[in-house]
Order: structure tokens, then sequence, then C-alpha cells
């Protein structure tokens, strides 16, 4: 009969085996614990949890109705056309600066041009949708007459779109007299808004 291994034996086969683990104060051989795999299949399952979580609605489609927009105050839209108006300014047009009461510029069509004015936001000064030939080379705009009712006392930019008259040549500059508030001129190719100083 041969001999039986010893425990210090056995322990050291199975361990070769990875089947056992030597206990720590006898030394002798015992079953390997499978917590540890468990343990990283519970921490793993809430790194998933919490990943998911960190990024929830990052990837929504914008067709998504649940997708709230970044900003949802559209801009004013002013439609291109002779007589439009809106309370703001054009897209693409700069900011009045601080002491303008009035300007102008053109816009992308020849025929047409913006009368930016500054005043009450409830009661804006709104421009005629045509202007007329002075015979001086000089196009005057007019005003209508504003509403009755109570105005608030800030002050903001209107915008009007004003047709030009007949035969004004879109290659030279464009002198405008805005009502009785002061006179402009819109350089040849130029987009850029002239403004009317406080001053006139």
């Amino acid at each position: 009969m041969a001999p039986r291994p010893t425990r210090p034996l056995r322990a050291a086969r199975a361990a070769a085996a990875g089947r056992t683990t030597v206990g720590p104060a006898t030394g002798a051989a015992r079953p390997a614990s499978r917590r540890p795999r468990r343990g990283l299949v519970v921490v793993g399952a809430v790194a998933l949890l919490v990943g998911c979580g960190s990024t929830h609605g990052a990837g929504r489609s914008p067709d998504d109705p649940t997708t709230v927009p970044a900003d949802p105050t559209p801009g004013p839209t002013l439609a291109l056309a002779a007589g439009s108006s809106v309370v703001g300014l054009p897209d693409g047009l700069a900011a009045p600066p601080a002491e303008a009461v009035a300007g102008a510029a053109r816009t992308p069509d020849d025929a047409l041009i913006y009368v930016i004015t500054s005043g009450s936001g409830t009661c804006p000064s709104i421009a005629g949708p045509r202007a007329t030939d002075r015979g001086d080379g000089t196009v005057a705009v007019t005003f209508t007459e504003p509403e009755d009712g109570p105005c608030t006392r800030d002050r903001v930019p209107a915008t009007t779109v004003v047709a030009l008259p007949d035969g004004v040549a879109p290659d030279s500059d464009l002198v405008v007299a805005i009502g009785d508030v002061g006179v402009v001129t819109l350089p040849a190719g130029s987009a850029a808004p002239a403004w009317v100083g406080a001053g006139g």
C-alpha cells in the first residue's frame, strides 16, 4: 500500500491545479472562494448602469420629440417684402450703437432697403412701404401714424422693409432721408447699416 500523502503535499498539488487555497493559520487546504468573481460581476454591472445614467439623452436624435431645444425662443422673422416689419433686427444685421436713433441698410434685394428705428417696443415707428425720389439724388422715407394705446418706455430697434423708387441704380451710393430724423448714405456694394446719431 502506497503511503498516504501528507497535508502540505496535497495542498501543493491542489494549488497547482488552481482549485484550492491555503488557510492562513493551519496551512490546510480548502476550496477556493468564488466570491471575488461574483464581486467583479456586481461591480461591472453597477459601473455599466452608472455610465448609462450619466449619458442619459446624449445620443437622442434631433427628431426625438422629447429633446428640448437649446433656445426655444427663435429670433424675429422678417419677410423680404415691401411693408414687412418686425420689432428687432433681421438676421445678419449688426445692433445699432447706443446713441443711434434711426438707420438704414441694403438688403439682398437691390430694390429694397431696411429702415431701422429705435423706440418703444409696443409702439414702434414703422416706415411706409415705399420710398419716394426727391429729385436731388435722395430717396425719402416716411412713417405711418402710430397706433393709439399705452407705450412702454423701453428703447428697442424696429425694422421695416421699404421699396426703393424705380430707376435707383444699385451700383451707386444711396442717400436716404429717414423722415425728419436725419439722412444717411449707403455706399455702393456695402450691406453695413448707416446710423443717424442722437444729434441728427
